[in-house]
């Protein structure tokens, strides 16, 4: 297993499990784990609004089923991708953080959320660092 493959596998599963623990916290005795989310979120510009203490469930499973999905995904790539082409793989991860990344963190900063888009610089930054491609890998062609 290459060093790629290792990196995107880790990562994935890092990111799948935020994904899951986030969707976890749509149960009301997790609904703390929601509200600490929101209360980082929201920061410091103001504290979580009065009427969204903790979203709907339904919006807390979806975005975190999302979530675990994305790792899910750059999970397989590093499985199944990097073996036949690490630039590939690196490829379509790059496309599919960013355009996560951008949607997500305008959305935050428009909605008073600007802590939002330091947390996802984090996913961010371990998706795009684990997906780079190995310098004899860097070369294959798409």
């Amino acid at each position: 297993m290459t060093n790629q493959s290792s990196s995107m596998r880790k990562a994935g599963l890092a990111i799948a499990t935020i994904g899951a623990f986030f969707a976890a916290s749509a149960l009301p005795p997790l609904h703390a784990i929601a509200h600490l989310f929101l209360s980082v979120a929201y920061w410091p510009l103001h504290s979580v609004p009065t009427g969204l203490a903790v979203p709907s469930p339904l919006l807390l499973v979806i975005t975190g089923g999302l979530t675990a999905g994305l790792g899910a995904a750059i999970w397989a790539l590093g499985t199944h991708v990097v073996p036949l082409s690490g630039a590939a793989a690196a490829k379509v991860t790059s496309v599919t953080v960013w355009t996560w990344f951008v949607i997500d963190s305008t959305g935050s900063a428009l909605v008073g959320a600007p802590v939002n888009v330091l947390l996802n610089v984090g996913f961010l930054a371990l998706a795009l660092l684990a997906s780079r491609p190995e310098r004899n890998s860097a070369a294959q062609t798409v």
